[in-house]
C-alpha cells in the first residue's frame, strides 16, 4: 500500500486500582511507562498519536511534554476500556487525511519495544485483505494490535469493559499475528513491580 499511513491510540486512562499506584507513572531508566509508550508509537512511525488519558489527567499530560503526541481526555474514564476506545478513535477520525490503520497500545507492557512496533506494521502493510494485525504472548492474541479503518466504526461501538480483544475475537478469521513473548508481563499488581525492577 503506497503511502500506508498508521495512526496510534494509546489507552492511558485507568486508576490501576489493583497496582495500588498509576501504572502510567511507574518509571523505568528515568521515564514514565506512559512517556515511553508514547515514544515507542512516534518511533515506530505512527503519526498522528493520541493518548486518552483521565484518571489525574493533568499529571498525566505533563508527562508527554516534549513528545508530538496529541492527549485525549475521556471524561467517562471510569466506564471502562471502552469509552476510552472510543475516545481515541473519535479523535482519530478527525485526521485529516485519515490514516489506513489504527495501532492500539496500553501503557502497562514494560518489555514494548518500537522493533516490535514496526515488525507489526510491516506485516500489516504486507498482508492484503487482513483487518488485523496482533501480537500473540502468554496463549493469546491482544494488543498491540493494528486495526483496519474498516474497523473504525467498530471500535467506535466499544462499551465498558469491552476493548480490541472483543473485536479481536470478533474478527478471527481476519487476524495475523506476531508471536511477542515479552508481552506476557503486563502491569496489573505490586508483585509485577517486583519482577520489573529485577
Amino acid at each position: 500500500m503506497p503511502d500506508f499511513r498508521c495512526a496510534a491510540v494509546v489507552l492511558a486512562a485507568g486508576a490501576s486500582t489493583r497496582l495500588g499506584q498509576p501504572k502510567q507513572l511507574v518509571r523505568i531508566d528515568g521515564e514514565s511507562l506512559l512517556h515511553r509508550t508514547a515514544r515507542l508509537a512516534l518511533e515506530a512511525g505512527c503519526s498522528p498519536v493520541h493518548v486518552v488519558l483521565g484518571f489525574d489527567a493533568d499529571s498525566m499530560r505533563a508527562e508527554l511534554q516534549g513528545l508530538a503526541a496529541d492527549p485525549v481526555v475521556n471524561r467517562e474514564w471510569q466506564e471502562g476500556m471502552g469509552a476510552s476506545l472510543r475516545s481515541g478513535i473519535e479523535a482519530l477520525r478527525r485526521s485529516d487525511p485519515q490514516p489506513h490503520a489504527v495501532l492500539i497500545l496500553v501503557c502497562d507492557q514494560p518489555r514494548l519495544t518500537a522493533d516490535h512496533l514496526r515488525a507489526l506494521l510491516a506485516r500489516h502493510q504486507s498482508a492484503r485483505r487482513i483487518a488485523i494485525t496482533a501480537s500473540v504472548y502468554a496463549r493469546r492474541t491482544g494488543v498491540p494490535a493494528i486495526f483496519a479503518a474498516k474497523l473504525f466504526s467498530a471500535l467506535l461501538a466499544s462499551s465498558g469493559d469491552r476493548g480490541a480483544r472483543d473485536l479481536i475475537r470478533a474478527h478471527a478469521a481476519e487476524v495475523q499475528g506476531i508471536p511477542w513473548p515479552a508481552g506476557e508481563l503486563d502491569l496489573d499488581l505490586p508483585d509485577d513491580l517486583t519482577t520489573i525492577e529485577r
